[in-house]
This record gives C-alpha cells, structure tokens and sequence, in this order.
C-alpha cells in the first residue's frame, strides 16, 4: 500500500494531525525543560499522573483526564513549592515524585484498585488515539502557542535572567509558573501519543536541536518545531512504510535528526542565549 492511500483512513489522519500538532508545537515546552534544568520534572509528573489516575479510578472517573488534572496541578504548584522551601525546582520534583508514587501505590493497597488500568496512562500508541484524544491535543497545543506568542517577551526575559525580569516590573515567578503548567500539560498529552517513556522524542530532542541552532529565541523556536515537525511526521511514515513500531520509529528518527543537527553545529559558531544576552541587553538600555 502506498503512503497516499493511508490518507483514506481516519485513523490514520489522526495520527497525522497528531504528529503536526506535537512535533510543530508542544516541543517548545522543551526549550523551558531544557533552559531551566527541568529535565527531572518529567520523571515526577509521570508519577503524579499515576497518583491522578488512582484517584480517578477511585472516583469512577476517566484515569486519563485524572492523569492531566493531576499534571496541571502538579506543575502548578511546583514553582510555588520551591519559593516556600527555597530548594532548586529540580529538587522538589524529586519531592513530588517520590511523594506521589508513594500515596497512588497506598491508594492501590487500601481500595483494591486494578493497578494495570491506572498504568495505562504510560502507554501511548498515536494509531489508537481517540477524537477526545485529539481534541485535548488541539486544546493544549492552543494554549501552548497562546502563551507563546502573547508572553514572548516576558518568557525571553525570565529564561535570560529572571532577576533582570523583576527589576523591569516582570512577575517572573508567575511567568515561570505558567511554563511549568503548559510543560507539565504538554509532557501529560504526550505520554499518550508515544508512551512515557518515549515522551522525549517530542519534548527534549527537538529543543536540544533548536538550541543549538537558534541565534535568538525566535530561531531556536521555530528550528525546534521543524526538527519536531520532520521527527514525528517522518517517523510516522518510515514505520507504516517498514510495519517497524511507531513510537520507537519516532524516537530514533529524533535522534538521527538531533545528530545531524549537532554535526551540523560545527558550521554555526554560536548557540541561542549567546546572542540573546545582547537582544536582552539592547531591551534593558532601552
């Protein structure tokens, strides 16, 4: 069967529309995860996704969206966590993690919950994605590039220096706090398109990539999305084409991209925040 004719099959829409909308734009959280040394973060809301999804089945509710409640409430009060005990965020992550794991496994003791139906949150597979599936997709992809656009400067600002942020009247802790909330939402929705454990190839290696190729935030930005964009399309069409596994086909074309990319950077001097410090600075004299 020839690649065109997948496009008569809706499922195999889906998982295109799915692909453009993570590769395109939920990697661009991991420009926050990887400027900000938040790469701990994923591991703890992985674990407060299962403690949602526990509590989920204790409700008779979806262990899903039990899952990205508990992610959105987990990022949230990550930042604020930290300012109160005054520990790096990576170390309250910890924190978090430990902490959930703990209190879902007890939950699954005292209720007799089916453990296995509240693990489902950590498998994903992008041909099985349901319409509510792509419509929470669409929803955070939404929010993520609203923030985006609308918070650019401020985002820039606080990536930069966040002390330099305050002193030019930015609520940088708010601001921060926003990006780990559409962090935590992104790594939530795309645990269910590759699997948890899989969730790197959309989140952390298109960033990886865009970094060192941007000259400013804006290009790092936009050569993340095509990296995402050419690893998730691409590596859904290589693993219908070879019948090979779609979420590992994912990951490894990401890795191959992020390869050339870094061999690519020898014809680039500077990375992102090289020439970032100096649009800071022109915005400070201003």
């Amino acid at each position: 069967m020839s690649i065109l004719a997948y496009f008569s099959y809706p499922v195999f829409v889906r998982a295109l529309v799915a692909c453009l909308l993570s590769g395109g734009i939920l990697s661009l959280v991991g420009i926050v995860i990887v400027v900000l040394n938040l790469t701990t973060m994923r591991f703890a809301l992985m674990h407060i996704a299962l403690l949602g999804s526990a509590i989920a089945l204790i409700l008779s509710f979806s262990p899903i969206w039990g899952a990205l409640l508990a992610i959105a409430c987990g990022a949230w009060f990550l930042g604020p966590l930290s300012d109160k005990l005054k520990i790096d965020t990576g170390l309250s992550s910890a924190l978090f993690m430990t902490g959930s794991l703990a209190l879902a496994f007890f939950l699954f003791y005292q209720a007799g919950l089916p453990a296995m139906e509240a693990f489902d949150v950590f498998s994903g597979n992008i041909l099985a994605l349901s319409k509510e599936d792509i419509y929470s997709l669409v929803i955070v992809s939404a929010v993520v590039l609203i923030l985006v656009v609308c918070f650019y400067r401020e985002i820039q600002l606080v990536l930069y220096n966040s002390e330099l942020a305050e002193t030019l009247g930015i609520q940088s802790k708010l601001v921060r706090n926003l990006m780990l909330l559409i962090s935590g939402l992104a790594i939530g929705v795309s645990m269910r398109l590759v699997g948890a454990l899989l969730v790197d190839a959309i989140i952390l290696l298109p960033a990886l990539g865009g970094l060192q190729l941007g000259s400013s935030l804006v290009t790092a930005a936009l050569c993340t999305s095509l990296i995402g964009l050419t690893s998730t399309v691409l590596g859904l069409l290589v693993s219908l084409y070879f019948n090979w596994p779609l979420g590992v086909t994912i990951t490894l074309t990401g890795v191959i991209v992020l390869l050339v990319v870094t061999l690519a950077k020898r014809f680039i001097k500077k990375g992102v925040f090289a020439k970032e410090g100096l649009a800071v600075k022109k915005e400070v004299d201003r």
